[in-house]
């Protein structure tokens, strides 16, 4: 068989569509950008062919992929909003799991190598100030000078572990002949935040290393292209306003939610604080010590007027802090006590306790990130209902909007199930890359929901976390939908 030049072009192209893979995004560097700033940015994944399309939460970026392959010109107008978005790769294959970008008010540094020596860091002159970093090798070390005059407080936070990075870091401070004056590793995460006073005036380094993440039999200072983070500095003449909020004790509950912020000092010192309810009335306790940095292990109870423990509660969602979820059997008065679990005591011992009256709900969720469907087919999608405090209404499964060659009749959940599928039919679709939601809804309280996707896993294997425990995003309430174009006949005409 003869083919000309042209048909072979041709044949080949449609080869290399046919090899195509839906791209994969592990990482951004940097992960932030400043209001009417436009910065380039380099893409960790693979993203054959070049260039992919790009979509964000934060429906104000705009982007440019220039011709150089890997990198992403990221604009900011002076309208978008403030916070972290979500950001994907697709192209006709599918697209790729999501990765946290950050617009912020203030511009951002980047951190300048060489920098990995106490001796030779990089000079900050100007705070507050956010630095854009990356650990680019093993053993990498990044140092950061600053003057501090007396009585000054040095506040240094880490956003690392909260960006899905591949290093769990650590904030160590010295002087300039790298004697250490403060460190820490973990604060209310895995990432550390460090809060230094300065007793005179001096210069002092601030470095930033990290160890593998998740952890792997090797103990080394890690890098790479995952070792990415965000450090804000500040100094002012007091400690952080959240670290040195006053305290409230003994508060009588009465409004719907409520709060009190504590202190467990001396050692073996227990706090109550007074309640009423009704019978049959549904709380919620929770204890954040964590958030604070306190070295705090709390547990939290409930007893009644005469001392007697109804209810207790020590660690819960994977973390040091205590949750307790109780039902009143009576209408009495009540006491909330909280401890602490090493029966130790100081005035850094903090915590805050919040309150809030529940009815039964619930929780619609989903385990997909991304669904892939042919033009013409059946494919199945499952919705998970979590049904709180005896919820037993039934409910219904919709897809939010309509896509053209797609059909998903709406379900029914009777009171009891716990889960559904939702069947999605497609015929002679046409090609759709975009975000849809799944949504639930009582038909009794005419409360509707989106099934949400967690972002984030507090699994362990052998003992080593796995996934990420916080983020600065920790749901998604849309699943990413592809719909493939039709595929090629296989069979080829040949030419004479």
């Amino acid at each position: 068989m003869i083919r000309t030049p042209l048909a072979a072009l041709a044949l080949a192209v449609t080869q290399l569509a046919s090899l195509a893979e839906k791209p994969t995004l592990e990482h951004l560097y940097p992960t932030a950008i400043a209001l009417g700033e436009t910065n380039t940015v380099s893409l960790t994944g693979k993203f054959d062919p070049w260039p992919p399309k790009i979509w964000s939460s934060n429906t104000n970026l705009q982007f440019n992929f220039p011709t150089n392959k890997g990198s992403v010109e990221i604009s900011a107008p002076t309208d978008a909003p403030i916070g972290p978005a979500l950001i994907r790769l697709y192209n006709d294959e599918g697209g790729s799991d999501p990765a946290i970008f950050v617009v912020t008010k203030t511009p951002h540094l980047r951190d300048t190598e060489p920098n990995n020596h106490f001796a030779k860091p990089q000079v900050i002159t100007n705070l507050p100030t956010c630095i854009n970093g990356r650990l680019e090798k093993n053993n990498d070390v990044d140092s950061f000078r600053l003057n501090l005059k007396a009585g000054q407080w040095l506040d240094a936070r880490l956003d690392s572990h909260t960006l899905m990075s591949k290093i769990d870091a650590v904030l160590r401070l010295v002087t300039t002949n790298g004697y250490q004056l403060a460190w820490n590793h973990d604060f209310a995460s895995f990432d550390p935040r460090l809060v230094w006073q300065s007793p005179t005036d001096q210069t002092v380094v601030l470095q930033v290393y990290g160890f593998a993440y998740p952890a792997g039999s090797e103990i080394v200072l890690s890098g790479g292209n995952g070792g990415i983070y965000q450090l804000g500095l500040s100094v002012s003449d007091s400690p952080p306003a959240d670290l040195s909020a006053p305290l409230t004790e003994n508060k009588n509950f009465t409004n719907e939610i409520s709060e009190a912020l504590g202190v467990i000092c001396p050692a073996g010192d227990e706090d109550r604080f007074p309640l009423t309810l009704e019978k049959d009335e549904t709380i919620e306790l929770r204890v954040d010590a964590m958030e604070f940095g306190s070295d705090l292990d709390p547990w939290i109870k409930i007893e009644d007027a005469a001392g007697k423990e109804l209810a207790r509660n020590d660690d819960a969602e994977g973390s040091r802090n205590a949750l307790l979820e109780w039902k009143s059997p009576a209408e009495t008065n009540y006491n909330i006590v909280i401890g602490s679990v090493t029966h130790r005591g100081e005035e850094k011992y903090r915590y805050r306790l919040n309150l809030t009256k529940v009815t039964p709900d619930f929780q619609p969720t989903i385990e997909a990130n991304n669904l892939i469907l042919d033009s013409t087919g059946t494919n199945e999608l499952k919705v998970t209902i979590k049904r709180l405090r005896n919820f037993t209404n039934e409910l219904t499964i919709a897809l939010a909007s309509q896509i053209e060659g797609l059909t998903a009749e709406p379900i029914k959940i009777d009171s009891k199930s716990k889960e559904a599928t939702l069947k999605l039919i497609t015929k002679e679709a046409k090609p759709h890359n975009a975000p849809i939601q799944i949504l639930v809804k009582d038909p009794v309280t005419n409360t509707e929901r989106p099934a949400q996707l967690s972002l984030v896993s507090r699994s362990e294997n052998n003992g080593v976390p796995q996934g990420y425990s916080k983020l600065l995003i920790e749901t998604m309430d849309e699943i990413w939908l592809t719909i493939k174009p039709p595929k090629e006949s296989a069979a080829a005409k040949p030419e004479k």
